[in-house]
């Protein structure tokens, strides 16, 4: 059976790697470099999300962190703990007992597979390990998540994949898709290919294709812009979840490759996917509120660079922050759309994958044990 999967990002890389080592003849398409655009505009973390919790989103936080411990033991050389410091001050949205509840329930949905179980600190600990403004400063916590290079995994999940037998196709757009008896037509600006099955992990382009093809679909996504700064200097070696006192919402400041990366904001897109930035009213709020807590005030001078990605949500809503972070599989006949996912998901969601294609074809297959490429980065 000839296979298409749609959108090299890592959810797409994924789905190819995990469909060829169940022997699928697997062909990927990606419009411009597998990786190169979502999947490498993270905030760099493979994490359970602790801010979930507080949209009551325990099977995606438990997922998650179950994916988190799975990386960590398969790629220590690309995913790597991280220790998170997370300050409460007098006028914190969130109390010091909310947040001791969130992180208790985030060490027990983690489990066994806990990095180390969170702490809490008082106000001169936090002092002595960060540049943190003292005033007001009530004591804070510390807890562990992962880091990790984006798009390098992006890149490692492709070759793997071509390592498996799948064929990829960089620079090569899906123009067109249109069923034909029981196969599926994939148009590109060079010819067509016929294929027994399609699976349409295009991402933000998602919307796009399944309109401009006329596909039907009870799932629409939202695009959410996340924009970060690239500071020149390191701020600190351990990394900081702040709280924005005006909009309730979190950002990290996090130690990256000797810099500092602080971010992200969430703002709904309408513009133009193929050249995603920061806008200056962006930039703008995350200076504002990294300078609320560090002592040590930045400004534009201190930025190396910024950089943005869209994300690709499920559902509807005017506040960007409660939209979930979880994702949807649609099959309709052999036709799977993937809606959402995130980076830390990317092997649970291709599992899920390739159980409804085998579910098409009437038969179970096993995967090969997942093996990655040799890592070159």
């Amino acid at each position: 059976m000839r296979l298409a999967v749609i959108g090299g990002g890592i959810n797409g890389a994924g789905i190819a790697w995990e469909l060829a080592r169940r022997d699928y003849d697997v062909t990927l398409f990606e419009k411009g470099r597998c990786g190169a655009q979502t999947s490498s505009a993270t905030t760099k973390m493979i994490h359970g999300g602790i801010r979930y919790l507080e949209r009551l989103h325990f099977g995606l936080v438990r997922e998650s962190l179950r994916d988190r411990a799975w990386l960590l033991e398969h790629l220590p050389s690309l995913v790597k703990p991280i220790e998170i410091l997370l300050p409460v001050y007098g006028d914190s949205p969130r109390s010091r007992f909310t947040i001791r509840a969130g992180l208790t329930l985030y060490d027990l949905l983690a489990g066994r597979n806990n990095i180390a179980p969170h702490r809490s600190l008082s106000a001169d600990e936090l002092i002595e390990r960060l540049p943190l403004a003292r005033a007001g400063l009530r004591g804070g916590f510390t807890y562990f998540d992962a880091q990790v290079d984006d798009y390098a995994l992006a890149r490692l999940v492709v070759d793997s994949a071509i390592h498996e037998g799948a064929t990829v196709r960089e620079v090569t757009r899906v123009i067109s898709l249109r069923r034909s008896g029981k196969e599926w037509i994939v148009g590109r600006a060079s010819g067509e290919e016929r294929f027994d099955f399609v699976v349409n992990a295009a991402g933000p382009w998602m919307n796009a294709l399944l309109s401009e093809n006329r596909i039907r679909s009870r799932y629409r996504l939202s695009l959410v812009r996340g924009s970060h700064l690239v500071l020149k200097h390191r701020v600190a070696e351990a990394g900081m979840l702040l709280q924005s006192v005006s909009d309730r919402r979190v950002f990290f400041v996090l130690p990256w490759k000797g810099t500092t990366l602080v971010g992200t904001t969430e703002i709904m897109h309408s513009g133009s996917l193929e050249h995603v930035s920061a806008t200056e009213a962006e930039i703008d709020y995350l200076i504002a509120r990294f300078n609320r807590y560090v002592r040590d005030p930045i400004g534009r001078d201190d930025i190396a660079s910024t950089f943005a990605g869209v994300r690709p949500l499920v559902g509807r809503s005017t506040n960007p922050s409660a939209l979930a972070r979880d994702y949807r599989l649609e099959r309709r006949g052999n036709l799977l759309n993937v809606f959402g996912g995130k980076m830390t998901t990317f092997r649970s969601l291709a599992e899920k994958a390739g159980m409804r294609v085998d579910n098409y074809f009437g038969r179970v297959r096993t995967a090969r044990p997942a093996t990655f490429a040799v890592i070159n980065v």
